[in-house]
């Protein structure tokens, strides 16, 4: 199948979802509206807890860095403490997939959690759809929820930097696709 850059922004409506995986970005415009965007769903009542998964590299400074701005960010928006958990040891996509299915099978506090959204930039959505149902249970249910800012479908094709993001996510996309990842 081929994935075109209008496939990649995808959204997705649901009354609530029982937590929120979060990933962060090394830039800091989108890490900000990547925690704001899931801070708006834990105020407006459609998820109860926030996972942050800072990106990067797995344990490196800059990563305990993002995690913490995250942590600053989602409190300085609104949210309580014990409504955000800091994903240890994320890092990239595939690790932030894993690191949270980790995390779901061995916190009690948990086990619980039938569905969640996924947040993240609207360019980035399809991908972390893709690479979450791969490594989550599958009997949980996923929902998109993208950030309203940034590079998103209406404007993407209108700047460079969007034209060159959607560019590489097809690249990558289809690099998960030939490794046994599934759009389904």
């Amino acid at each position: 199948m081929t994935i075109l850059p209008k496939d990649l922004f995808c959204s997705d409506e649901a009354p609530q979802a029982d937590a929120a995986i979060v990933c962060g970005s090394s830039d800091a415009e989108e890490l900000q509206q990547r925690t704001a965007a899931a801070v708006q769903l834990l105020l407006a009542g459609k998820t109860g807890l926030l996972l942050l998964c800072a990106g990067g590299r797995g344990g490196s400074k800059t990563d305990s860095d993002e995690a913490s701005q995250m942590l600053s960010l989602a409190e300085r928006a609104g949210a309580r403490s014990q409504q955000v958990i800091s994903v240890p040891g994320a890092g990239e996509i595939s690790e932030i997939a894993r690191e949270c299915c980790k995390l779901l099978k061995q916190d009690v506090r948990l086990s619980s959690i039938r569905s969640l959204w996924l947040v993240s930039s609207a360019w980035h959505m399809l991908r972390v759809r893709i690479v979450m149902k791969h490594h989550l249970p599958r009997q949980l249910k996923l929902f998109c929820h993208p950030t309203a800012a940034g590079i998103i479908a209406a404007n993407w094709m209108k700047q460079p930097r969007g034209r060159a993001l959607a560019e590489n996510e097809i690249r990558l996309i289809d690099k998960l696709l030939k490794n046994g990842y599934s759009l389904k």
